[in-house]
């Protein structure tokens, strides 16, 4: 299970690494080649396209838990019907996004008045051509699902790298060509079918040698929507907070800040993406412990011990990274008058999401002891304020009201809180997992204030600091080459 544990790890770790990495390189190209204006059109046509993804309803998790209980107990009856409940589910609500998004692109314009006519007529186009990017999302996160109840992280990985790979580069040569927001827009809708059958290859090899067929069972159908429905609230405040204040800034204070605004927040979000995917698989392993007649709260402790520090670790080291080299990032994201406006906000970003960040293992914990109701009332609460905060800031202060109002989402911390007590660890302990990468965090912070814009210099700080910080998870999980010995002698 461990080797399992850290196995998987690692595949969404880099998959996930090539996709960050993707990002960083393609954003401020793009926002170069297409302008600040532009990319804010580009940025409020995806946003409205990525919140109806909330018509998953938290269906691909659910597939996951329920096909993985199904396998456990070797039920092909039951896997059958959990699959005819949550493709036939997930049909239904992909073809209702579609026309949602057909007949609402007009009336959501209307909810943008500083936009010129020709402005709302290029968006208004990029969401109706949207529709078939959702509907090929909802679809491939069943599959996905169903890849991860097989522990096939490899083979899921491998596509979604792929996928990100075409994805980022074809975006650029489409701009490079010429092209704008419309064009962006049907470029993922083609990469968005072409990835949909890819992992459609992928589950019908997997699932060739089973006795399947179409199965309906009420029972299932009430016990995969209830657990759909809870998840579906939970990634609903996660959602409403990662593309809800776009829509926020877009609509207070026009496309131009809503560039520099997503440009900021594109980036430091990658902090909150990075440092989930090596504690994913936490979830399964929870679940297998809880589940046991006799837990054994000492092995309990110890993965939960090293899920968070290396979730601190990743957080807190990214989010140092990102502060310390700020000026380079900067430059490279806007002109160089712009970049030297936005260093102060930039900073203050990077810490917020590096910080909320931090409770990944806490989050995984509510899910994997079934406390999705108190996980889904905790985002969305941390949602709500935070988007309050948002647009309180942005209309009396502007762009840097905006990024202070992102404050609000610190409440996610509720969810280690909570996390914990279900576990029945103390949440001071998860401080003393966590005290030193915290401390030394902000001790970056403020060295940061102190630093002159030599890039040089920087560099230097930067390889100090990480050291500082590899040294310290080393010592306090007595690193040695015995852990890199079992993993070897396991895959043997």
């Amino acid at each position: 299970m461990k080797n399992s544990l850290l196995k998987n790890g690692f595949y969404n770790s880099i998959a996930g690494l090539i996709k960050i990495g993707l990002g960083i390189l393609i954003i401020p190209i793009l926002i170069r080649l297409l302008g600040i204006e532009e990319y804010g059109l580009w940025t409020l046509a995806s946003a409205v396209v990525v919140m109806v993804t909330l018509a998953e309803a938290g269906l691909s998790t659910a597939t996951t838990v329920f096909v993985s209980q199904d396998l456990g107990k070797k039920d092909v009856d039951g896997l059958s019907q959990t699959l005819t409940v949550t493709i036939g589910a997930m049909l239904i609500l992909a073809t209702l996004a579609v026309v949602a998004l057909w007949m609402g692109a007009e009336p959501i314009m209307n909810l943008f008045p500083k936009l010129g006519q020709l402005q709302q007529l290029k968006v208004i186009q990029a969401i109706k051509i949207g529709g078939l990017v959702v509907a090929a999302r909802l679809l491939q996160q069943i599959l996905i699902g169903v890849e991860q109840a097989h522990q096939r992280y490899d083979l899921m990985n491998v596509l979604n790298t792929m996928q990100s790979v075409l994805l980022n580069v074809g975006m650029l040569i489409v701009v490079l060509l010429g092209g704008h927001t419309v064009e962006l827009m049907q470029w993922q809708a083609g990469i968005g079918v072409v990835s949909l059958f890819s992992h459609l290859w992928v589950v019908r090899s997997i699932l060739q040698n089973m006795n399947l067929r179409l199965s309906w069972n009420q029972h299932k159908a009430l016990a995969v929507g209830g657990y759909s429905l809870m998840m579906w609230l939970n990634t609903l405040g996660s959602m409403f907070f990662s593309r809800g204040d776009r829509l926020i800034v877009g609509s207070l204070l026009g496309s131009q800040v809503l560039g520099v605004y997503a440009g900021i927040t594109d980036i430091t979000a990658q902090i909150n993406s990075f440092s989930a995917l090596p504690v994913q698989p936490l979830l399964p392993t929870l679940s297998n412990l809880v589940g046991q007649p006799n837990i054994n709260q000492r092995q309990l402790e110890q993965q939960l011990k090293q899920a968070t520090q290396i979730n601190g670790l990743v957080a807190l080291g990214m989010g140092a990274t990102l502060i310390t080299l700020s000026p380079l990032i900067l430059k490279l994201l806007f002109s160089e008058q712009t970049a030297s406006q936005c260093l102060m906000i930039f900073c203050i970003a990077t810490a917020i999401y590096a910080l909320y960040s931090c409770h990944a293992v806490g989050y995984y914990s509510l899910l994997g002891t079934n406390a999705v109701k108190t996980c889904a009332l905790i985002q969305l609460l941390s949602s709500f304020s935070s988007l309050g905060l948002i647009a309180i800031g942005a209309y009396n202060f502007g762009l840097t009201g905006a990024i202070l109002g992102n404050l609000g989402y610190l409440t996610t911390s509720m969810v280690t809180v909570f996390g914990m007590k279900r576990l029945s660890v103390s949440y001071t302990l998860w401080l003393k997992w966590l005290y030193f990468p915290l401390i030394w965090f902000f001790i970056v912070v403020l060295l940061n204030f102190k630093l002159q814009n030599d890039y040089i210099t920087r560099c230097i700080i930067f390889s100090i600091q990480t050291t500082i910080l590899l040294i310290w998870f080393a010592i306090i999980n007595d690193y040695n080459f015995s852990v890199n010995k079992k993993y070897i002698a396991a895959k043997k």
